[in-house]
């Protein structure tokens, strides 16, 4: 695992990243900031999904998010 603190504009709101491997699916942890100056917590898992033929495979990526909110810890 790889701990750093990632800082970008305010555009992004995003005060700290990690992200997670685990088999054939990607976890991204982000701490962010809305505009009341608020912290949350957004999970995003990304799973890498093969289909179509062996000469000819066609990648996609699925996405699902979970957003946690200060009140909800």
């Amino acid at each position: 695992m790889n701990e750093e603190l990632v800082t970008y504009s305010r555009e992004n709101d995003i005060l700290f990243t990690r992200s997670i491997k685990a088999g054939k699916r990607i976890y991204y942890l982000d701490v962010k900031k809305n505009k009341k100056d608020e912290f949350f917590l957004a999970i995003t898992e990304s799973k890498k999904i093969i289909s179509g033929e062996d000469c000819n495979p066609i990648v996609q990526f699925e996405k699902h998010k979970i957003f946690l909110y200060q009140e909800d810890f």
